[in-house]
């Protein structure tokens, strides 16, 4: 798997997007050739190294003729459309202008459609955003990872007046990702460089481990001094035997409960969607004994569980940590053994191998049935399967 790791230590622009894609790699022929693709013959674009602050970078700027068309939601799809971009790459540039228009709308509150877009309208715009789409989908890049997002601070003046960093529409787009203010009194991400990483992003910002491929640098127009003004982008490649998620900790000490309430508690929660539950013997303050009854969960299904948690035990609190969880690969198949047909468990260790283990409930069922030792059953079949 082939992923792209936004390191946004300096802010994030549409600009800067492009000049980190080339730099890392991207085709620059293509991305030149991007406004005939765009049928735009008005607008040329140019590729130049520079240095900022000592540190080697690509800058892309867009020349076009001044305008003063402010473009719809509309008018801006039907550019894309009547495009000679993939059908990927046109999907998700129009993506990307959809999260622009919403987050506009949503200032203005009007609907999306009705957006006049000003700054993020203008011809540079468009090719900002289909060219990152255009890199993205050239590059084979599988998921997207991003690290804390600088956005400066101070006020930023736009089309409507003066605004605080970072402006509204550009904070929307930033939901769900962490975030400081600084390095400088300056304004750092830009909406349309917030546009972009929002669509790419995964919303883990941890990348599962990886070998580095590529870096590139891509460079902002202004200068920062002591603080290089590039978007640096890390072109990483995923060990294949290894997947990755994230997924969440829920915790909370019981002691005046009846445990036998607990196997019931556990069946019920995995039943509704929970990846692991477990119960591990405590002593607490005061040598009180007790269990600390633990539960892993993915974002989507943490209210639920939480729910549970507090309607069917005693507790009156629940600890909560995200954290970033790495599996080996592993395919549930059915087979035919001497046993008849099972369900089992295949891994793929780090050497390559494929290990199969039968499931556990399959192993109860066939000793039952064949009136057999269940520890012989499981040792009959693992050797069979692993042969």
């Amino acid at each position: 798997m082939r992923i792209a790791y936004f390191d946004c230590y300096s802010g994030i622009s549409g600009d800067m997007t492009l000049g980190a894609f080339i730099d890392a790699g991207f085709d620059k022929e293509l991305l030149l050739s991007l406004p005939e693709m765009l049928h735009l013959p008005q607008v040329r674009i140019e590729i130049n190294k520079v240095v900022k602050e000592g540190l080697s970078a690509t800058k892309v700027d867009v020349i076009f003729p001044h305008e003063h068309e402010h473009r719809h939601l509309k008018q801006i799809e039907n550019i894309i459309d009547q495009s000679s971009l993939s059908v990927k790459t046109k999907e998700l540039s129009k993506k990307i202008f959809n999260r622009l228009a919403e987050a506009e709308a949503k200032v203005h509150n009007v609907e999306k459609e009705k957006i006049h877009f000003h700054e993020v309208g203008a011809l540079d715009a468009i090719i900002d955003i289909t060219g990152s789409a255009l890199a993205f989908t050239e590059m084979g890049i599988d998921k997207v990872y991003n690290g804390t997002v600088s956005v400066g601070g101070g006020q930023v003046k736009m089309a409507h007046g003066l605004y605080p960093v970072p402006a509204p529409a550009t904070a929307y787009m930033l939901e769900d990702m962490d975030i400081r203010f600084g390095p400088v009194k300056k304004e750092l991400v830009t909406p349309t460089g917030a546009a972009i990483l929002s669509i790419l992003r995964e919303k883990d910002t941890v990348p599962p481990p990886y070998r580095i491929k590529n870096i590139g640098y891509g460079a902002g127009s202004a200068d920062h001094a002591g603080i290089p003004n590039v978007l640096r982008l890390i072109i990483g490649e995923v060990d294949p035997l290894h997947e990755s998620d994230r997924v969440i900790l829920l915790e909370c000490n019981i002691d005046d409960m009846n445990p036998q309430i607990f196997p019931y508690l556990i069946e019920k929660i995995i039943a509704e969607g929970a990846v692991e539950a477990y119960v591990t013997p405590i002593v607490m303050k005061k040598g009180r004994s007790a269990h600390l009854f633990s539960i892993l969960v993915h974002s989507e299904k943490e209210d639920k569980i939480r729910d549970i948690i507090f309607k069917e035990t005693t507790t009156i609190g629940i600890r909560r940590q995200e954290m970033q969880r790495y599996k080996l690969k592993r395919n549930l198949l059915r087979v035919n053994t001497r046993f008849g047909m099972v369900d089992i468990k295949e891994v793929i260790k780090d050497n390559g191998k494929a290990y199969r283990y039968p499931e556990f409930e399959e192993c109860k069922k066939i000793a039952k049935e064949q009136d057999l030792p269940l520890i012989d059953v499981q040792k009959a079949l693992e050797a069979e399967l692993n042969k």
